[in-house]
């Protein structure tokens, strides 16, 4: 019974494993050398926060916050002497898991990404396949 759910878990967390990291930078880095509009486009939807740096710099900021609870497992129950007493189990866990991404345009152009966080496998891009 515990073999199976532990197979179970593993299942699910491979199939919720969609990119890796080095996926994720290779599809940002397909999107670099465009306008601004192209790099809307592309990540999908406005962003988050934007900063002026000067006149010419701009620094454009994605974030994506995936929260769920990845659920626990019941205690066994053993009859010791005339009580029943649970062993094992632990309770549901809240999971959180963040990414940011920083565009940096200069005269209204794609110069320079970042991006940091363990969602990032998760977050949703548009513009590279």
């Amino acid at each position: 019974m515990v073999v199976a759910r532990v197979l179970v878990f593993a299942l699910l967390v491979a199939a919720c494993a969609v990119q890796t990291g080095p996926d994720f930078d290779r599809r940002l880095g397909e999107m670099g050398g465009g306008d601004e509009r192209a790099l809307l486009a592309a990540m999908g939807c406005i962003p988050d926060n934007s900063y002026q740096l000067d006149d010419e710099t701009r620094i454009l900021q994605w974030r994506w916050d995936t929260s769920y609870i990845a659920g626990g497992w019941a205690p066994a129950y053993r009859r010791v002497g005339g009580l029943w007493v649970p062993m094992g189990g632990f309770p549901p866990t809240l999971v959180r898991q963040g990414c940011i991404v920083e565009w940096t345009l200069s005269r209204g152009r794609t110069q320079s990404y970042r991006w940091q966080g363990s969602g990032c496998s998760a977050a949703l891009l548009h513009g590279a396949p």
